[in-house]
């Protein structure tokens, strides 16, 4: 019988990682919210189901009762109730996180203040809905509708910067002692499934250590604490003074954070970023989330179109608009798109925007696009870039029929 000779077979090349000391799954954005959450190792989780950020405290509550997640998991009776536990919790010094989205975010909204005001380093998720007419799909109207309530917006364009973003949001808030509120667009992102870079644990440990504020050190179990007190006129004013000198710090503080987490994680993220902007721009398109992935693609098309990608929100970043803006003629158009209405006539966008750049002389158009969840497929962007150059009104409705 002829034998065949089988030469054995070389050992298979070990893959190269992108990013060493992280595993490469597919994740969906809510998917991606709670991982972040278990590698940031919180402490107490309050939570109410609603759609569509429900498979965030879903998978978390998976997680804690398979062991997989050190956290005390508590089902709450309404998005009331689960800011005002996270506030308890927080006041003892416990690092939490929850995640809500429209009505249920603006049903918090009285203990938004609170958390805030205490000055608690509290870290939520919005996957950002609409409210009425009802409406279960993407909008930033919710998250957009609560600028002033004290809480730091950061914006995720993808399932790997939601999970970067929150991250950060734990050494940001724990910093300058701010609330952060990280945002989602509803299904675009947070059902949509996606290449993510996890990192290791004990890469995520290296950069954010446990919580330095322990209030709960300084309770004994027989002594009493209130907070939250009548608070008379020049001490209140005194309160709001020193948060409105740590709310300045946002900005600078956030781009230091990002900086030092590009050096420890290698992938790198700013306030905003800035594509394409420069002397030979004719229009400037101002988006967020998952717009700018569409106007990504379709800037490359026209050399004389840039994009900046507003990722901070809250505090918004003036200082570095201002400076991507610095070498833009004066008669650049800026085009501001809108995911949001709040009931005026230009949306937040638009409105933050013109206080940015006041005193610049630069030509600014709103356009109202993508609400509800309606798509904005680059044929829409082609359109607003359009009119951006050739229409003459203020505030445009695109694809409305």
């Amino acid at each position: 019988m002829n034998r065949v000779s089988i030469a054995p077979q070389a050992p298979p090349k070990t893959k190269t990682s992108l990013f060493p000391r992280h595993r490469e799954l597919i994740l969906k954005g809510n998917y991606a919210a709670s991982e972040a959450a278990k590698l940031c190792r919180v402490g107490f989780v309050p939570a109410y189901p609603i759609t569509p950020q429900t498979s965030i405290v879903e998978r978390i509550a998976e997680m804690t009762a398979k062991g997989e997640m050190g956290a005390t998991y508590i089902n709450m009776d309404s998005e009331h109730s689960v800011f005002a536990a996270a506030m308890g919790a927080a006041i003892a010094g416990e690092r939490v996180f929850t995640a809500t989205a429209g009505q249920g975010l603006f049903y918090a909204h009285e203990v938004l203040h609170a958390i805030a005001h205490f000055r608690l380093p509290v870290v939520m998720c919005n996957v950002g809905r609409p409210s009425i007419p009802w409406n279960i799909w993407s909008d930033q109207s919710d998250s957009l509708s609560q600028r002033d309530t004290g809480w730091i917006q950061i914006y995720g364009e993808s399932s790997q910067e939601v999970l970067d973003s929150l991250i950060q949001a734990y050494v940001l808030a724990e910093r300058v002692h701010i609330p952060v509120m990280v945002v989602l667009d509803a299904f675009y992102q947070s059902h949509t499934s996606e290449n993510t870079w996890v990192p290791d644990q004990d890469l995520v440990d290296e950069f954010l250590p446990p919580p330095a504020f322990q209030t709960g050190e300084a309770m004994a179990a027989n002594e009493h604490v209130a907070f939250g007190g009548l608070i008379p006129p020049e001490h209140y004013f005194k309160f709001n003074y020193s948060f409105w000198k740590a709310i300045q710090e946002v900005e600078e503080e956030a781009e230091l954070v990002a900086e030092a987490f590009g050096n420890h994680f290698g992938r790198r993220y700013h306030n905003v970023e800035a594509i394409n902007i420069g002397p030979q721009t004719k229009v400037v398109l101002v988006t967020m989330s998952s717009i700018a992935t569409t106007a990504r693609g379709v800037v490359q098309h026209h050399p004389e179109v840039g994009m900046l990608k507003l990722r901070l929100f809250r505090p918004f970043p003036a200082k570095a608009i201002l400076d991507a803006f610095s070498r833009l003629s004066p008669d650049t158009r800026i085009a501001c798109i809108e995911r949001n209405f709040l009931g005026d006539r230009e949306g937040a966008v638009m409105q933050e925007m013109r206080r940015a750049l006041y005193g610049n002389p630069f030509p600014m158009r709103d356009f109202y696009a993508g609400l509800g969840g309606k798509d904005v497929p680059p044929s829409t962007i082609e359109k607003i870039i359009h009119l951006a150059k050739e229409g003459k009104e203020e505030v445009y409705w695109v694809d409305f029929e």
